[in-house]
């Protein structure tokens, strides 16, 4: 068995070359985009172990070769998820949004599919203004995986051996969610309209997608 745990911090005003999220705020003015990188990730615990179950090892013929020599392995990990930044559509481009103060991220307990964090604290900001929210302001989803493995071999002759594995994917079939959409679209304009409508409707601090659900698959191996 091994176990590793990595407690980490990464910050730069760009997380690779081409990021639309990093770079395109001001490239006269660094300190501007400096904060979380993109692949970030503060915690992050990861085991891999191997156990060959040692009953029925005592019984006879036929129950023997069937139950007895099987092996157990697996790699489990759980990690937080990315820090993400929240942009605004406005007439000149998306850009960061304007943070408008309160508590952006919100308690595991209120947390929900539909409303990851608090899309009230941010509005698109003005057309002759830069957005003041931080890079890496809300917190994504984290992810927990536990992908297991069972496999034992079989001597048919002296120079000929088979063996059958399964390997399950994600194998207690956890939601891992995807990130909240942090692209908020620019206010309506239509007189008499709540403002802040079409942000409501577009899916902005809501999750959409997750990671893949259980996945299994069966193996044999012949050797000679």
């Amino acid at each position: 068995m091994t176990a590793s745990y990595t407690w980490s911090k990464s910050l730069a005003d760009a997380s690779g070359n081409g990021d639309g999220v990093d770079a395109g705020e001001d490239p006269f003015d660094r300190r501007l985009n400096y904060g979380p990188t993109t692949f970030d990730r503060r915690h992050i615990f990861v085991t891999t172990y191997t156990y060959r179950i040692p009953f029925f090892r005592n019984w006879h013929s036929v129950a023997r070769a069937a139950l007895s020599g099987w092996e157990l392995s697996g790699i489990t990990r759980f990690q937080t998820g990315p820090l993400l930044t929240v942009r605004g559509a406005t007439l000149i481009g998306t850009r960061r949004a304007k943070y408008l103060g309160g508590e952006v991220n919100l308690p595991s307990s209120q947390r929900t599919t539909d409303r990851w964090f608090n899309e009230e604290a941010f509005e698109p900001a003005a057309d002759d203004q830069r957005g003041n929210s931080g890079r890496g302001i809300v917190q994504g989803a984290g992810r927990r995986l536990w992908d297991l493995s069972m496999r034992k071999r079989f001597g048919i002759t002296e120079s000929v051996n088979m063996q059958i594995q399964a390997d399950f994917f994600n194998a207690f079939n956890q939601t891992n969610f995807g990130n909240p959409s942090t692209d908020m679209p620019a206010f309506v304009t239509t007189a008499g309209a709540d403002p802040r409508q079409n942000i409501k409707t577009s899916g902005f601090g809501s999750i959409s997608s997750a990671a893949p659900g259980r996945n299994v698959q069966l193996g044999l191996k012949l050797t000679f």
